[in-house]
């Protein structure tokens, strides 16, 4: 699980670095790209997330939980095969696309979009009062 969660993590922060490493004169060409581009998948809404005050999760979320993290491991799989395949132009938009298809992921299975699941990441599965309940999903914990 945490080989999946670094993958993950690995393949957002490098979308960050090409995102900022691109010129100015390619963001009108990606805009203009995405605006003709056909959608297949009707998008769904994203809830805004907000942290809960206590970090004790229900066993429905770590269930959703383990469902996306299953997915976004295969989902950033597919998008590292195009990533690698795209020109330098290109890659800019295809992560943009990436990012949106991970909050879309997240959502349709319930969470609060990659808001709510990096929370659940970094402040609920450490939490030992988890443990249980991440393990009754099939998740393991470190703890």
């Amino acid at each position: 699980m945490s080989k999946r969660i670094l993958t993950v993590s690995l393949l957002a922060i490098a979308s960050f670095f090409i995102a900022c490493s691109e010129d100015e004169q390619v963001k009108p060409e990606v805009m203009q790209a995405q605006t003709t581009s056909a959608r297949t998948v009707p998008i769904v809404q994203v809830d805004e997330f907000t942290a809960p005050a206590s970090p004790v999760i229900t066993a429905e979320k770590a269930r959703q939980y383990a469902k996306s993290s299953a997915a976004l491991v295969e989902l950033g799989v597919k998008w590292s095969e195009k990533i690698d395949k795209a020109q330098d132009a290109e890659k800019v938009q295809i992560l943009n696309a990436y990012n949106v298809a991970r909050d879309q992921l997240c959502a349709r299975i319930g969470l609060a979009g990659i808001a709510e699941y990096n929370w659940i990441t970094t402040v609920a599965l450490p939490n030992p009062q988890n443990k249980n309940v991440f393990e009754s999903a099939g998740v393991r914990t470190a703890n």
